[in-house]
């Protein structure tokens, strides 16, 4: 370079040899692009590299370069697609892997990417046909190509065989941890299968130490110190979440924060997604600093929150999508926790803490966590009130929906993946003991309302019994629940906001608790509603309780009059006594912290 200032090759050269070393090449590749603006390899890897970094915009707008000079390369338009899915622009990202394959039918991590996709978003055949084919052709992404399939099963209420792909499953994914110790899973679909938790605690692990890995440069750079503080001053509170608005997070949280007690704490919200809705802007009031850092690096929002002094730090996503894990691995805070928007453990020495409850985590059940678990006393979720934007209207008529208005109607809104046969079961014996109920579920993909159909048939019950009406917008969806008599809960993973939606919209709610944080959200939300007789120990007890509600409408009368009558004083309707619950909770991890206790839970004193 000294010799040649003026070589665009020379400084892209450097660029590689700063990121082999650990170190940023951008300005060196920013170089090479103003002394040659067509050099497509150093947009590329600029690209790449803003990638790694959280930068997803500025990438975005590398790859758009690269595009525009190599029109017919597919993998650029499947890196450009990538990045359109990272920043939730599925239309855009499905166009890119859409010409991708148009250029290049043979180009595996495209049909992947688009697969996987289709799989979150829309779940139907093409999907797992995208995905099947990316198995055989990319062998490298089989693993993780198996995970989003065995969901799509789930999707497809397809449980015929599952056993044994859960097994073939559950062999691949540890295989794969022991040869390539970089090669990240989906653990977010995995809390959907059924794997054992040993494993999914493994995957966690495999992914915390993949992110201290990934960002150990970076982390040095940083070298972030925590100044001392006395025990007098207010805590600042710093949320970290892409869920600041119409999202099952968003939709807990929004009104929380205005409640928080100003002589005990500020809060700071910094958004991980740029959006403007009902949810997002009654976050922003009742914060005391919004920061939409949506567009910012991983190190520039660990910097902002370092030099926002946070003492505590809490994550309101952790492996789901669009979090940004590599904040915390960057420790800004001396503090770190997560909460609610991932229900398992993180496994990441960078989050030591997790909030919960007895319910959802008993007491003896530390070990299924990385975790110092950090025990709240009056449940772990809140369903406050939605925005008056978004606040319920008037209620369809039943014939409006498609149901009978003489019928008891049994209602689940739970997504489909969260069905599984023995609980299908259950609820078709319930239905064959109450002569003219009927079941009122999501419509799902087509698949799935054809499995289920079939379902009911083989177990003596009328297809025509199952009702199945479309998504609808959050107000209206709410509503809805005015024209149900009683929710069934599913087994292996409860409802969690849509149930917290329906006990708000005084619609009781029935569960029967399992063995994993995700299976007992249910218990944890009823004894939280002020209605723990809907807790049920076992199967037979669900049935018999289902059945019960449905042939005696006193009994169900009664619970709804009960559910009423909590909604001003239940833990799970008050927000300023949950504020409270967590300012406490807040307070005892930080002497826990500062004491170097080792304990591995903790169990908040009451309050309110």
């Amino acid at each position: 370079m000294a010799l040649r200032p003026d070589s665009a090759r020379y400084r892209y050269n450097l660029g590689n040899a700063l990121d082999a070393l650990g170190q940023t090449g951008a300005a060196a590749y920013r170089q090479a692009l103003r002394l040659d603006p067509a050099h497509v390899r150093a947009a590329r890897r600029l690209g790449a590299l803003l990638r790694r970094h959280g930068r997803i915009d500025a990438a975005i707008a590398c790859l758009r370069r690269v595009v525009a000079l190599t029109p017919d390369d597919a993998s650029a338009h499947n890196d450009l697609g990538s990045l359109y899915m990272l920043r939730g622009l599925g239309e855009l990202a499905l166009a890119c892997f859409g010409r991708a394959l148009d250029l290049d039918p043979s180009l595996g991590e495209a049909r992947f990417n688009r697969g996987k996709l289709r799989a979150e978003t829309s779940p139907d055949d093409a999907a797992r046909a995208d995905l099947e084919a990316a198995s055989a052709l990319v062998p490298r992404l089989a693993t993780e190509a198996a995970c989003h399939l065995a969901v799509l099963h789930r999707h497809f209420c397809d449980w015929e065989g599952e056993p044994a792909r859960v097994a073939a499953l559950c062999a691949r994914i540890e295989k794969t941890m022991g040869e390539d110790p970089r090669r990240g899973l989906p653990l977010l679909t995995l809390n959907v299968v059924p794997v054992p938790a040993a494993l999914r605690l493994a995957v966690a692990r495999h992914l915390g130490r993949g992110v201290e890995r990934e960002t150990q440069a970076l982390r040095e750079r940083c070298a972030f110190r925590h100044a001392a503080r006395r025990d007098t001053e207010r805590l600042r509170i710093g949320y970290v979440s892409p869920d600041f608005r119409t999202h099952a997070v968003g939709t807990m949280i929004h009104d929380l924060f205005r409640h928080h007690d100003r002589d005990a704490v500020t809060v700071h919200a910094y958004s991980l997604v740029e959006l403007d809705d009902p949810y997002q802007r009654s976050v922003r009031a009742g914060v005391d600093a919004f920061a939409d850092v949506s567009r910012e690096s991983h190190a520039a929002i660990a910097r902002r929150i370092h030099a926002d002094g946070i003492d505590v730090l809490v994550d309101l996503a952790g492996y789901t999508t669009h979090s940004r894990t590599a904040i915390f691995a960057l420790r800004p805070a001396p503090v770190q926790m997560h909460w609610l928007g991932y229900l398992d453990s993180m496994g990441a020495d960078f989050l030591p803490y997790i909030l919960a409850d007895a319910q959802v985590i008993p007491p003896g059940s530390e070990d299924e966590f990385s975790e110092t678990v950090v025990r709240l006393p009056h449940g772990f979720a809140l369903a406050p009130a939605p925005p008056a934007e978004a606040t319920p209207g008037t209620a369809p008529s039943r014939d409006e929906l498609g149901l009978p208005d003489d019928a008891f109607v049994f209602c689940c809104m739970n997504g489909l993946h969260k069905l599984d046969a023995e609980c299908f079961a259950a609820w078709m014996r319930i239905l064959a003991r109450t002569p003219g109920s009927v079941l009122w579920l999501p419509a799902g993909a087509p698949t799935a309302r054809a499995n289920l159909e079939r379902a009911a048939a083989t177990q003596g019950v009328d297809p025509a019994r199952l009702h199945f009406s479309p998504r609808v917008p959050l107000a209206a969806y709410l509503a809805r629940y005015r024209c149900a008599d009683l929710f069934l809960d599913t087994f292996a993973y409860n409802a969690g906001a849509t149930a917290a939606g329906a006990l708000r919209m005084g619609l009781p709610l029935l569960t029967k608790p399992g063995t994993s944080f995700m299976s007992r959200m249910g218990a944890s939300l009823c004894a939280a509603a002020g209605i723990p007789e809907m807790v049920c120990a076992d199967i037979d007890a669900y049935e018999e309780r289902a059945v019960a509600l449905a042939m005696q409408p006193g009994k169900l009368d009664a619970v709804r009059r009960q559910l009423a009558e909590a909604r001003d004083t239940a833990p799970l309707f008050d927000a300023p006594r949950f504020a409270r619950q967590l300012e406490a909770a807040y307070r005892t991890v930080w002497k826990h912290h500062h004491d170097g206790a080792g304990s591995r839970c903790i169990d908040v004193a009451r309050v309110g």
